[in-house]
């Protein structure tokens, strides 16, 4: 649901223009402010999951957020939109900080990398499937009726999380004698907790996830464009290439999970899905392929990426503690949002200097930056 709000609006843009008469400037601004409001809300979200536990944090947020857009399919002008899109923003920072704080918290050890990999797959899923669905869904009754739509089955989400939170909540409550003593909680909010966001591993965490933002922002915004500037390929088949790596993502996220729970070196492996990436993405580049050849290098590229998201979980986990496991992943997910954020404009303005093939080196670039950030992250904390 979250990864579904997350592109609901764009594939209804041409709708909303036509019927209210808005600007795609103040179309994008809709977007930008729905991150923004998500990005700068993290961190206190996540400092309420380990006040109060994940499964009510993430209830509440469903419901606000699939209220907003349900409310955004009865808005009669601009500011209602932009007030709901901020409204909405809200509720999605939940997601991050709450859900990895839960499946943390309540699978066993030796399958965490793997409920990770799941929950991570499902996003992706729902990334692949929403613009489909908003399309279909207008097109079946209008662009109103698809946003009351995904709104309503939010509410539904959130009704059937609070009926299911005992599940959610089991192991949780168990263990919260660590939650249960406020003065354990003031202390985590205290110096102490601030000390872990400012430490080595955590900032270097935070540039890790700024830059995987930027990474698949672009890979997914614009290299279909790039490679139609840069070497004349068609768009269908530079389309195909795109989807296969958005679907051998997942794949690659699921077999993650099982890499996740038998490696001790998730570094390591993160390392080595990052060079190969790279490496493919400046042979995109360098070189003209044929399109059966390049669907085949995005397709393992999307694999390799996805294989890292599970380790780059496990290697917060690693550095966060069970008082802190809710305001770490908002921590981090701040970095990607604002990787996020700043992605369109970055290799637009490359794209827009008529440097097509500087977005796939770009990306590269950024994926080393990614990796070093994770080399450096084995240093102590100073």
């Amino acid at each position: 649901m979250s990864h579904i709000y997350l592109i609901a609006l764009p594939p209804l843009f041409p709708l909303l223009q036509a019927e209210l008469g808005l600007g795609y400037a103040e179309l994008g601004l809709l977007v930008t402010v729905f991150y923004a409001s998500s990005s700068v809300t993290q961190m206190p979200v996540g400092m309420l999951v380990d006040r109060i536990g994940g499964p009510l944090v993430v209830a509440l947020g469903l419901g606000l957020e699939g209220g907003c857009f349900a409310l955004m399919g009865l808005s009669q002008g601009y500011a209602p939109l932009l007030a709901l899109a901020a409204a909405a923003g809200l509720g999605h920072s939940v997601f991050h900080p709450a859900d990895f704080a839960i499946l943390s918290a309540t699978i066993e050890e030796r399958r965490v990398g793997k409920a990770f990999s799941l929950h991570t797959s499902a996003g992706h899923l729902g990334t692949a499937v929403s613009p489909a669905l908003m399309i279909f869904l207008a097109a079946v009754w209008d662009w109103r009726a698809a946003l009351a739509v995904i709104g309503l089955a939010g509410l539904a989400g959130m009704v059937a999380i609070l009926g299911m939170r005992n599940v959610l909540t089991g192991d949780i409550e168990a263990r919260s004698a660590v939650k249960a003593d406020q003065a354990d909680a003031d202390e985590a909010d205290g110096p102490r907790g601030l000390k872990l966001f400012l430490s080595w591993p955590m900032l270097m965490m935070l540039v890790f996830f700024v830059c995987t933002a930027l990474t698949s922002s672009a890979v997914r915004s614009f290299s279909v464009a790039a490679l139609g500037e840069a070497h004349a390929t068609p768009m269908a088949a530079a389309a195909a290439a795109l989807t296969a790596y958005l679907f051998a993502s997942i794949a690659g996220v699921l077999f993650g999970g099982y890499l996740a729970d038998r490696l001790k070196r998730h570094d390591l492996s993160i390392g080595i899905a990052f060079v190969l990436t790279g490496a493919i993405m400046v042979l995109v580049a360098l070189v003209a392929l044929p399109a059966a050849l390049l669907l085949a290098l995005f397709l393992v590229a999307g694999f390799l990426q996805g294989t890292a998201r599970p380790q780059r979980d496990m290697l917060v986990r690693a550095r966060s503690t069970r008082k802190t496991l809710g305001r770490a992943y908002g921590f981090v997910s701040t970095g990607a949002s604002a990787g996020g954020a700043v992605a369109p404009i970055l290799f637009g303005w490359i794209l827009d200097l008529g440097h097509p093939s500087w977005v796939f080196y770009g990306i590269a670039l950024v994926m080393m930056i990614s990796l070093l950030a994770v080399v450096l992250d084995r240093r102590p904390s100073p």
